[in-house]
């Protein structure tokens, strides 16, 4: 027992109180399973996992051949085909980002026509030949359906420590109505893409779920929410006691329950308690007895509410107004926007955007697609912090009646008509190109008679 508590207290660090998580009801070893029923059936943690996603995903990015400085450029025809491409794909990665955010890890299994089953390597030349045509799909996994096999242990290896086959169960995750074996195949590493965020030493098993961190917070939202509910359920529901006193004759009571057909005097009064609770115009006649309404004051949960969602908003680094809202109608602040902006673009330029090069780099290393001529793919996202069409309306509006002012003030305005509208995004007003000397007009200016071709013009002009 004494071990016992020691290693539990080296897992909560509570060295006092050894036993601290478990009076809580805290498990002290969180799975796969914990985190996936938070998400299905956890209000809070469904949201935390759509909000992040939502945001991030919230549109697609620019493939670019070479580097972020060639975004400016022509379209090239490799860029344009592996857009038409990616089109098609973006749901499925997508939809891998989510279950990675669930779980430790997931995956994105490639499916193409290779004449060849899963557990071997891709015929390269075989897809080269076929090209776009040979992605059949991508099949996004969830970490429950792809299992890790054996390790590369050759240090002289590219793979060193990563898998050399990985296992994939097609039954699809918290579907316990299917029938029949699940059918398990085995996946080369060349037909699959792996998703784990925060395992930054590129192993599978070191990737860290969203909801991990706060998942105690979790179910502390759990209970208060859920003791609120009850509370207030057994206070409608009109849970009745009844009060004899001491002259009555608590043995003729219970034969006369039993003379009309109840085994006790206990029975009988919950029969007529029942009966009372179904209708609306049922009577409870009491002889020497008083009966009442058995009711407790209900507590606000909010406050308690409140601490835990706090928690759990931080641990996901997502502002408690903008995950939860705000019944009173208050918006979140601009710095409640600006933090979680922050927080997505960060995520868009790194994680993300190394999952989706992955994902088309191994589209030319199977040669779906031929490798782009600058030998690298770069990806820009739009700003999630770059403002609305309504500000920058305002901002164009306000520089306006700086320019105004100044005008009126100095005589010259501050700010020039191009400032302006590259607040908005506008293009800029071409400048008028000041008059040659050199040129000569084509008309004479006090005839307007086109005289260009008149030998004597010049003659006349400098006499006049």
């Amino acid at each position: 027992m004494g071990r016992q508590r020691m290693l539990y207290a080296s897992i909560n660090g509570n060295t006092k109180r050894t036993k601290l998580w478990d009076e809580f009801g805290y498990p002290e070893t969180l799975t796969f399973d914990h985190f996936y029923r938070q998400y299905r059936r956890g209000s809070a943690g469904f949201s935390a996992v759509h909000k992040l996603l939502d945001s991030c995903w919230i549109d697609k990015p620019t493939i670019i051949d070479g580097e972020e400085g060639r975004e400016a450029t022509k379209t090239t025809d490799w860029e344009r085909l592996v857009t038409k491409l990616m089109k098609k794909q973006w749901a499925k990665i997508e939809d891998a980002d989510r279950r990675n955010m669930v779980g430790r890890y997931s995956a994105l299994i490639i499916q193409v026509k290779d004449n060849r089953d899963w557990k071997e390597p891709v015929d390269v030349s075989l897809v080269r030949r076929l090209g776009a045509k040979a992605l059949v799909k991508l099949i996004p996994a969830w970490e429950k359906q792809i299992e890790p096999g054996n390790t590369d242990t050759d240090t002289w290896s590219e793979t060193y420590g990563k898998p050399v086959m990985y296992h994939f169960n097609e039954q699809p995750v918290g579907d316990e109505r299917s029938s029949g074996a699940p059918r398990a195949v085995n996946v080369h590493p060349d037909r699959i893409i792996m998703l784990c965020e925060g395992s930054e030493d590129e192993n599978i098993l070191s990737g860290i779920s969203l909801l991990e961190a706060g998942f105690n917070d979790l179910l502390d939202i759990e209970k208060t929410k859920g003791g609120s509910a009850e509370g207030f359920l057994k206070n409608a529901s009109r849970q009745l006691a009844t009060e004899f006193d001491a002259q009555t004759d608590m043995a003729n009571i219970a034969q006369m329950a039993k003379e009309a057909g109840y085994n006790s005097l206990g029975e009988a009064m919950n029969d007529k308690v029942r009966k009372l609770n179904g209708g609306i115009d049922s009577a409870l006649v009491t002889q020497s007895g008083k009966t009442s309404v058995l009711s407790v004051a209900a507590a606000d949960p909010t406050p308690t509410w409140t601490v835990s969602a706090n928690q759990f908003c931080a641990t996901i680094q997502c502002p408690f107004n903008i995950l939860f809202g705000k019944q009173t109608g208050n918006l979140a602040s601009e710095e409640d926007k600006t933090a979680w902006a922050n927080r997505c673009n960060k995520r868009r330029w790194g994680f993300m955007s190394d999952v989706i090069t992955k994902v088309i780099e191994r589209f030319w290393v199977i040669g779906i697609i031929d490798p782009p001529t600058s030998g690298e793919v770069t990806l820009t996202w739009s700003d999630l912090l770059a403002p609305s069409e309504k500000e920058k309306i305002a901002n164009m509006s306000t520089m306006a009646e700086v320019a105004q002012k100044t005008q009126q003030a100095y005589g010259t305005p501050a700010i020039e008509a191009n400032e302006v509208r590259a607040v908005g995004e506008l293009e800029p007003l071409k400048e008028p190109e000041p008059p040659n000397p050199n040129d000569k007009p084509d008309k004479d200016p006090l005839t307007d008679d086109d005289d260009s071709d008149n030998p004597d013009r010049d003659a006349n002009r400098t006499a006049q």
